[in-house]
């Protein structure tokens, strides 16, 4: 009985060696979940592959880069007379690729638009409208790069009469937006939304040394015209309309993006944030929107935008799509949307998504306009959380599985 004993004492004892050792395994591999997007960003080794003479492209004097973020958007542009701007600076919202996707889009920036340069500065940033996907990586950017303009969406930040609200509340009677004597935004006439994101975002654009911030409302928005006159060009603000706003009000947050189109030497691309159906018909009737060579297709491709009557208006001869339909939910783009491109005249070789592309890249030089891309090759897979699991799995059977000998007393 008395050696019995000792040996179920013996097994317990060795029992809680192995849970202790398999809960120290367990906690150390769980710690490091959080970081999966930098470590699976450094283990994977990757090649680049240019397409469409990438880095003659860049040389250009106008540039547009339709950076890979997802399904989301970030669009950085390299201005004839040097200027620099940034049209949203979003990335795909899901968290096991966000991280990746913020440090990419920020190191493509330093790379290909400020040639290597960790500090460059942004003339302005364009905040289309505030979905996530359009302006969830601002922080990196701000913390990243100088910006010394935004231009911003008229959708105010409102909740339950906090500190932010009633900054907004002061911005919006600033902008000539909003009554002197008005205390709160009426929700008949405002549309506002009440996100943390969107709240710390402000925050961020407000507290920017030297940062001019301006609504974006056409037609009253200036346009950016170009510094040096032997390069002139013009970044002309369509969406969204002053006079729909706030004797309108939208029912939809996308509806407030800005529409807005890059002209130089004869060509021009139109970039619309998420612009809806509803926004392209009220500002086709209320000025006459040029034809564009390229169009950055609305809301990654989804039905909510682009229609038939807009694209017969402006006539692309390209589309370019920021989507990734394995990272998103909604499987944009749309077939819907692709056909009816093809039908309004694109042909089929000329509609480009960064899911299939990489970063697309629209230049325009004194001689014409070129469309390439560069897309990022990932030669070996490896998602952390799969090593993650497999550290657990063959932890447990290893320490459970093995005996630990003791030494007897003699």
């Amino acid at each position: 009985m008395h050696k019995l004993g000792k040996k179920q004492e013996q097994k317990k004892k060795t029992l809680k060696i192995k849970i202790i050792l398999f809960l120290v395994i367990c906690a150390i591999v769980l710690v490091t979940l959080p970081f999966s997007g930098l470590i699976e960003n450094k283990i994977n080794s990757k090649r680049t592959e240019n397409i469409g003479d990438f880095a003659t492209l860049i040389e250009k004097d106008c540039v547009v880069h339709v950076i890979d973020v997802g399904c989301a958007d970030c669009i950085a542009l390299e201005l004839p007379d040097g200027k620099k701007g940034l049209v949203d600076g979003g990335v795909y919202i899901s968290s096991k690729v966000k991280s990746t996707y913020q440090q990419n889009s920020v190191n493509y920036i330093k790379q290909y638009v400020f040639d290597g340069n960790e500090n460059g500065t942004f003339d302005f940033v364009v905040m289309t409208h505030p979905d996530a996907d359009h302006y969830n990586n601002y922080e990196l950017i701000f913390d990243t790069f100088q910006i010394n303009k935004v231009y911003r969406p008229p959708v105010f930040y409102n909740k339950d009469d906090d500190a932010q609200t009633q900054k907004e509340i002061q911005r919006a009677k600033d902008a000539g937006l909003m009554d002197g004597s008005e205390t709160a935004f009426d929700e008949n006439t405002f549309y506002t939304i009440d996100t943390k994101l969107f709240s710390k975002c402000l925050d961020k654009m407000y507290s920017e040394p030297g940062c001019e911030i301006v609504f974006t409302l056409a037609p009253t928005t200036a346009d950016i015209v170009s510094s040096d006159a032997l390069k002139p060009y013009t970044i002309r603000f369509y969406g969204p309309r002053h006079t729909c706003y706030p004797t309108k009000s939208y029912n939809n947050n996308n509806s407030f993006s800005a529409l807005m189109t890059l002209e130089y030497k004869g060509h021009s691309i139109m970039l619309t944030g998420d612009t809806t159906k509803e926004e392209e018909k009220d500002v086709m009737d209320a000025c006459d929107l040029p034809e564009v060579d390229v169009l950055k297709v609305a809301h990654h491709g989804s039905n909510t935008s682009s229609s038939v009557a807009f694209l017969n208006k402006i006539k692309p001869k390209y589309a370019l799509i920021s989507t990734r339909t394995d990272t998103n939910k909604y499987n944009l783009p749309k077939q819907e949307i692709i056909d009816r491109i093809i039908s309004c005249g694109v042909s089929e070789d000329n509609i480009l998504q960064t899911q299939k592309s990489g970063n697309l890249v629209f230049a325009i030089d004194s001689d014409d306009m070129y469309i390439g891309a560069t897309t990022e090759v990932v030669v070996k897979t490896i998602k952390w959380w799969y090593v993650c699991a497999g550290v657990i799995v063959a932890s447990g059977a290893f320490i459970f599985g093995v005996k630990i000998k003791t030494s007897k007393r003699k």
